[in-house]
């Protein structure tokens, strides 16, 4: 039995591919970044994907997909804040996009509902004070469905990585559970599967096999071979079906920067150093004015035997590499969230911030780069482990 899947919202695809591993059988997947989708349809070339806004999709073409079992996605929710009024953006278009997610719910019908979005979404208030997950799980009870919200940590499925995301699992009321899957939903707490450590695995298990690069000597579209074999079972499950390495390519530092990472690099869990003033980071716009700002993450290594921290969409200006004076590579920071190595992202490695760019005119890069392709997307040794667990819903 083939277990159907529509992936709204699909970024880069690291949820559809973990799902797909699971062997499900991804029938559909909208996304409107032109990047983001090349590096989806580079890697699944079996799925019909959508490459618009999802409020331009008419209703038709959603039910097309109706009686797929699965809804899964994570619609960005930027827009709203923790609590001050101030912060808050009333007119920002993303605070509606969660429900152009809830109206494919009656028009696909899934038995299954899955949710991805950052931790602190169970905080997020609307404008009238309520929790948007509050109204989240009210739409959906509405329309037939019992939920659940769980906050996973991807470090708790085996991934280098401290990643905390929350998830909404929401079934059809009418299905017949089993008694797993009922206390799951009527107590609202993770079963084992979730609580289960796996083997814990650390920045450099997940690419000390990697070969070291070096600023400005390969060029944007390199391809790298493996000089060591696999050291553990991280490294080989990455690895499976990969003979070259792509994204391999670190920033084109300048001298200077590379200097001063060159004076981050010492003993382990010694995060902070005292620079040169020659090396001291300059106010923008006025490269001989020291900034008074302290940005620590700019100013730490990652310790190699630790867990990375969360990969976030601007991590690449603030990883420095453990033992390389750089920042992390695309295909390095793939690696702390579990993309095999022949998951190939498309697009610019990096451009521009948004502001800049739209100030400047270059629209034709208003896109997400490599780097924020990668930490937006959900790791997919999570996907996997999440898909095995919706089977037992599916198939309960």
């Amino acid at each position: 039995m083939s277990i159907a899947v529509v992936d709204l919202f699909a970024g880069a695809g690291g949820l559809s591919y973990g799902l797909h591993q699971a062997g499900f059988n991804v029938a559909l997947a909208l996304e409107q970044d032109l990047w983001a989708a090349d590096t989806y349809r580079a890697n699944h070339s079996s799925t019909k994907l959508i490459v618009e806004d999802i409020r331009g999709v008419s209703d038709e073409r959603l039910q097309a997909y109706k009686g797929a079992d699965i809804l899964v996605g994570g619609p960005p929710c930027q827009g709203f804040s923790i609590s001050a009024s101030n912060r808050r953006k009333p007119d920002d278009p993303r605070n509606l996009l969660y429900l152009q997610f809830l109206r494919a719910v009656p028009l696909i019908q899934p038995k299954v509902i899955l949710i991805e979005n950052v931790k602190e979404i169970r905080q997020f208030r609307l404008e009238d004070g309520r929790l948007l997950c509050d109204d989240i799980q009210s739409r959906l009870a509405n329309l037939g469905y019992q939920s659940v919200i769980l906050t996973l940590n991807a470090a708790s499925f085996g991934i280098p990585q401290s990643r905390a995301r929350t998830f909404l699992i929401a079934a059809l009321k009418k299905l017949k559970f089993s008694a797993a899957v009922h206390e799951l939903l009527s107590t609202q707490q993770a079963p084992n599967l979730f609580s289960e450590k796996e083997n814990v695995v650390n920045l450099w298990d997940a690419i000390s096999d990697l070969p070291p690069v070096i600023p400005w000597e390969l060029e944007e579209d390199a391809v790298s071979e493996y000089i060591l074999p696999p050291v553990n079972s991280y490294q080989a499950l990455l690895r499976n079906g990969s003979r070259h390495i792509t994204n391999h390519v670190p920033m084109k530092h300048t001298g200077r920067m590379i200097e001063r990472f060159k004076h981050l690099i010492g003993p382990l869990n010694e995060t902070t150093r005292i620079l040169p003033q020659s090396l001291s980071p300059r106010t923008r716009g006025n490269s001989l004015m020291i900034s008074k700002k302290i940005y620590d993450q700019n100013h730490r290594r990652l310790d190699p035997y630790k867990l990375s921290p969360t990969i976030t969409a601007s991590f690449y200006s603030s990883f420095i590499h453990p033992y390389q004076p750089r920042n992390l590579t695309v295909r390095e920071a793939a690696r702390l969230q579990s993309f095999p190595d022949n998951y190939i992202f498309k697009g610019k490695r990096t451009t521009l911030s948004k502001k800049l760019l739209a100030r400047k005119g270059e629209v034709a890069d208003l896109h997400l780069d490599q780097f924020n392709q990668v930490g937006n997307s959900v790791p997919p040794l999570l996907a996997y482990r999440l898909g095995n667990y919706l089977k037992k819903i599916i198939y309960s």
